[in-house]
């Protein structure tokens, strides 16, 4: 029995497809061409017709050039669930694995973009460092990150929301683990944000939203 799910699928896909009968034959057809990020929700799966994507996936017809814009579940489901592979426009193999990279690369580039027009061009040498720290890993200690408290309210929502995907709190040193210590309840609560949870657990911090 098809699910809900496939028959939209397979309609949606059919009608900007050369095969107009079996859906894994048609979907062999189809290469990921990349990601881009609708921070307005404006667009609908094209797929599966929800509405108010975040995340466009997009795809596109070998054969007749064809575009399709897939949210970020059906692109897993698109992705995944099919015994034969998917490939993206270079012939490279595309699984989840590839698309969560994709998204964190596109995080990357947006926070990028933030840093060389508000820290990068600083001329305070100290917070050019900082740019580039975060450009290299995106690791942080205490101290440099506590430096960012009063920029980072400054961001757009969607570079904010970069910086929570890209910025960690490297506390492996022993050093780094005294700056926990010293930091002030505001400090703390700030820098907090970016621990993962086994940071938090492990200093004793519980996360205040």
């Amino acid at each position: 029995m098809i699910n809900s799910w496939l028959k939209r699928a397979m309609e949606n896909l059919f009608k900007k497809s050369e095969e107009k009968e079996n859906f894994k034959k048609a979907r062999q057809e189809w290469l990921y061409k990349g990601l881009e990020d609708n921070q307005y929700c404006e667009a609908e799966c094209e797929l599966c017709n929800h509405e108010e994507i975040r995340y466009e996936y997009i795809i596109v017809n070998s054969l007749n050039n064809n575009l399709m814009v897939v949210g970020s579940e059906c692109i897993k489901k698109f992705t995944d669930d099919f015994k034969t592979d998917f490939y993206d426009i270079e012939g490279n193999l595309v699984n989840e694995k590839r698309l969560t990279k994709d998204k964190n690369e596109y995080f990357k580039k947006i926070l990028s973009e933030a840093l060389d027009k508000r820290l990068a061009n600083s001329n305070n040498a100290f917070y050019k460092s900082i740019a580039e720290q975060i450009k290299k890993d995106g690791k942080l200690t205490p101290n440099q990150l506590k430096s960012l408290h009063n920029f980072y309210p400054t961001l757009e929502e969607m570079g904010r929301r970069a910086f929570k995907s890209v910025v960690t709190v490297s506390l492996k040193k022993e050093r780094e683990q005294e700056q926990i210590a010293k930091l002030s309840q505001n400090e703390l609560e700030f820098v907090s944000q970016f621990m993962s949870s086994q940071q938090r657990k492990r200093f004793g911090i519980s996360l205040i939203k």
